[in-house]
């Protein structure tokens, strides 16, 4: 019983997000969390949510390993020993925080590499549109269109 209840702490208190400074603001968005935050919370996440997925392909590969057919952990008769389930947690563990890290190391390197490029390889796209008669292009008029949907100004609508 003592050892479910500090598993459960250790849980909660790893998977708490990270943290940032009080700006003094009431509200909080994307802003006001630094860089490194964003990158924990979406590692805890990728480890946290592939750990279900990973577990059910890990039986299924430890059961033809060790076994050479599908064993059901569930199971009464065929069911896992309790080695067997330890190896099997083991590995899911290890498999979902390899998972995280390749992500986060992934994630951190692909941000240098397009930091680094300072956008110099950036193609120059140029727009040619045709002036009506009232001076508004084709495409001036299709930004207008757009603002309007967006902040619900619309004359007719087909729904």
């Amino acid at each position: 019983m003592n050892r479910a209840v500090f598993a459960s702490v250790l849980l909660l208190i790893f998977s708490f997000p990270a943290f940032c400074e009080d700006s003094g603001k009431a509200t909080y968005d994307d802003i006001d969390f630094p860089q490194w935050a964003r990158d924990l919370r979406r590692t805890e996440i990728i480890t946290l949510g592939s750990l279900p997925f990973v577990t059910i392909w890990t039986v299924f590969g430890y059961t033809y390993y060790e076994y050479g057919e599908f064993r059901n952990p569930l199971g009464g008769n065929d069911s896992f020993t309790t080695e067997d389930q330890k190896t099997v947690a083991a590995l899911s563990l290890g498999i979902c925080a390899g998972l995280g890290i390749f992500d986060l190391v992934f994630t951190l390197v692909r941000r240098a590499i397009s930091q680094g490029s300072g956008g110099g390889d950036r193609a120059i796209s140029v727009s040619v549109e045709n002036v009506s008669e009232n001076g508004m292009g084709d495409g001036e008029r299709e930004r207008i269109r757009r603002e309007c949907l967006i902040e619900g100004v619309v004359e007719s609508a087909v729904f």
